[in-house]
Protein backbone atom coordinates (compact mmCIF):
# COMPACT_ATOMS: atom_id res chain seq x y z
CA UNK A 1 0.00 0.00 0.00
CA UNK A 2 1.29 3.39 -0.92
CA UNK A 3 -1.27 6.09 -0.09
CA UNK A 4 -4.50 4.38 0.98
CA UNK A 5 -7.71 6.38 1.35
CA UNK A 6 -11.44 5.91 1.73
CA UNK A 7 -13.31 8.26 -0.57
CA UNK A 8 -17.07 8.73 -0.19
CA UNK A 9 -18.91 7.75 -3.35
CA UNK A 10 -20.73 10.53 -5.21
CA UNK A 11 -23.31 9.93 -7.96
CA UNK A 12 -20.72 10.29 -10.79
CA UNK A 13 -18.74 7.44 -9.13
CA UNK A 14 -21.49 4.87 -9.74
CA UNK A 15 -19.83 3.88 -13.03
CA UNK A 16 -16.74 2.87 -10.99
CA UNK A 17 -18.63 1.37 -8.05
CA UNK A 18 -21.14 -0.87 -9.84
CA UNK A 19 -18.62 -3.18 -11.58
CA UNK A 20 -16.92 -3.68 -8.20
CA UNK A 21 -20.28 -4.60 -6.67
CA UNK A 22 -20.91 -7.04 -9.52
CA UNK A 23 -17.53 -8.69 -8.83
CA UNK A 24 -18.30 -8.92 -5.10
CA UNK A 25 -21.69 -10.50 -5.72
CA UNK A 26 -20.28 -12.92 -8.28
CA UNK A 27 -17.45 -13.90 -5.92
CA UNK A 28 -19.95 -14.98 -3.26
CA UNK A 29 -22.63 -16.29 -5.64
CA UNK A 30 -25.17 -13.63 -4.63
CA UNK A 31 -27.86 -12.69 -7.17
CA UNK A 32 -27.02 -9.47 -8.98
CA UNK A 33 -29.34 -7.35 -11.11
CA UNK A 34 -27.39 -4.40 -12.58
CA UNK A 35 -30.40 -2.08 -12.98
CA UNK A 36 -31.73 -2.83 -9.50
CA UNK A 37 -28.27 -2.38 -7.94
CA UNK A 38 -27.79 0.95 -9.67
CA UNK A 39 -31.19 2.13 -8.41
CA UNK A 40 -30.54 1.04 -4.81
CA UNK A 41 -27.04 2.58 -4.81
CA UNK A 42 -28.40 5.88 -6.16
CA UNK A 43 -31.19 5.83 -3.55
CA UNK A 44 -28.63 5.14 -0.80
CA UNK A 45 -26.47 8.06 -1.93
CA UNK A 46 -29.54 10.33 -1.78
CA UNK A 47 -29.99 9.45 1.93
CA UNK A 48 -26.74 10.12 3.82
CA UNK A 49 -28.51 9.39 7.09
CA UNK A 50 -28.55 5.71 5.99
CA UNK A 51 -24.76 5.48 5.83
CA UNK A 52 -21.81 5.94 3.51
CA UNK A 53 -20.45 4.11 0.47
CA UNK A 54 -16.70 4.39 0.03
CA UNK A 55 -14.33 3.68 -2.80
CA UNK A 56 -11.03 2.28 -1.58
CA UNK A 57 -8.11 3.94 -3.30
CA UNK A 58 -4.40 3.27 -3.15
CA UNK A 59 -1.91 5.28 -5.12
CA UNK A 60 -4.61 6.58 -7.45
CA UNK A 61 -5.98 3.09 -8.15
CA UNK A 62 -9.44 1.95 -7.05
CA UNK A 63 -8.90 -1.21 -5.03
CA UNK A 64 -12.43 -1.93 -3.81
CA UNK A 65 -15.36 -0.49 -1.93
CA UNK A 66 -17.02 -0.55 1.46
CA UNK A 67 -20.60 0.07 2.54
CA UNK A 68 -21.23 1.36 6.06
CA UNK A 69 -24.88 1.55 7.12
CA UNK A 70 -26.38 2.89 10.34
CA UNK A 71 -28.82 1.44 12.82
CA UNK A 72 -29.87 1.93 16.43
CA UNK A 73 -29.76 -0.49 19.36
CA UNK A 74 -31.48 -0.01 22.69
CA UNK A 75 -29.41 -2.84 24.12
CA UNK A 76 -26.18 -1.10 23.09
CA UNK A 77 -27.67 2.30 23.95
CA UNK A 78 -27.07 4.09 20.72
CA UNK A 79 -26.34 4.19 17.02
CA UNK A 80 -24.22 1.46 15.51
CA UNK A 81 -22.63 0.87 12.15
CA UNK A 82 -22.85 -2.21 9.98
CA UNK A 83 -20.04 -2.87 7.53
CA UNK A 84 -22.57 -4.26 5.10
CA UNK A 85 -20.15 -4.89 2.25
CA UNK A 86 -16.37 -4.84 2.02
CA UNK A 87 -14.73 -5.80 -1.26
CA UNK A 88 -11.05 -5.68 -2.13
CA UNK A 89 -10.05 -6.43 -5.72
CA UNK A 90 -8.04 -9.64 -6.22
CA UNK A 91 -4.91 -7.68 -7.22
CA UNK A 92 -5.01 -5.70 -3.95
CA UNK A 93 -5.67 -8.58 -1.56
CA UNK A 94 -3.09 -9.64 1.04
CA UNK A 95 -1.59 -6.15 1.01
CA UNK A 96 -3.26 -4.76 4.12
CA UNK A 97 -6.15 -2.99 2.37
CA UNK A 98 -8.91 -4.75 4.33
CA UNK A 99 -7.12 -4.05 7.61
CA UNK A 100 -6.64 -0.39 6.69
CA UNK A 101 -10.32 -0.04 5.75
CA UNK A 102 -11.53 -1.53 9.00
CA UNK A 103 -9.13 0.54 11.10
CA UNK A 104 -10.34 3.69 9.33
CA UNK A 105 -13.98 2.71 9.86
CA UNK A 106 -13.32 2.02 13.55
CA UNK A 107 -11.72 5.46 13.89
CA UNK A 108 -14.68 7.08 12.12
CA UNK A 109 -17.09 5.16 14.34
CA UNK A 110 -15.39 6.50 17.47
CA UNK A 111 -15.32 10.05 16.10
CA UNK A 112 -18.97 9.80 15.01
CA UNK A 113 -20.23 8.51 18.36
CA UNK A 114 -21.20 5.05 17.16
CA UNK A 115 -21.41 2.54 20.01
CA UNK A 116 -20.46 -0.49 17.88
CA UNK A 117 -19.54 -1.74 14.45
CA UNK A 118 -21.04 -4.97 13.21
CA UNK A 119 -19.99 -7.03 10.24
CA UNK A 120 -20.74 -10.45 8.82
CA UNK A 121 -18.65 -13.05 7.13
CA UNK A 122 -19.45 -16.20 5.26
CA UNK A 123 -18.77 -19.45 7.18
CA UNK A 124 -16.30 -20.55 4.52
CA UNK A 125 -14.12 -17.44 4.81
CA UNK A 126 -11.67 -18.12 7.67
CA UNK A 127 -9.09 -15.57 6.44
CA UNK A 128 -11.64 -12.77 6.74
CA UNK A 129 -12.72 -13.98 10.16
CA UNK A 130 -9.10 -14.06 11.33
CA UNK A 131 -8.61 -10.48 10.12
CA UNK A 132 -11.79 -9.28 11.83
CA UNK A 133 -10.91 -10.94 15.13
CA UNK A 134 -7.38 -9.47 15.02
CA UNK A 135 -9.02 -6.03 14.95
CA UNK A 136 -11.23 -6.66 17.97
CA UNK A 137 -14.40 -7.90 16.29
CA UNK A 138 -15.85 -10.79 18.27
CA UNK A 139 -18.52 -13.39 17.64
CA UNK A 140 -21.42 -12.32 19.85
CA UNK A 141 -22.86 -15.84 19.80
CA UNK A 142 -26.02 -14.76 18.04
CA UNK A 143 -27.39 -15.77 14.68
CA UNK A 144 -28.97 -13.44 12.16
CA UNK A 145 -32.50 -14.37 11.20
CA UNK A 146 -33.82 -12.54 8.17
CA UNK A 147 -37.30 -11.88 6.88
CA UNK A 148 -37.58 -10.73 3.25
CA UNK A 149 -40.63 -9.05 1.83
Amino acid sequence: MTSFSLRPVAPPDLATLLPLMADFYQHFGYPYDPAAQQAVAADFLAHPEWGVLYLLEDGGQTTGYAALTYGFSFELRGRFGLVDELYVTPAARSQGVGRAVLLALQQQARAGGLVALHLQTEPGNPRARQLYESLGFADDGRRNLTWHR
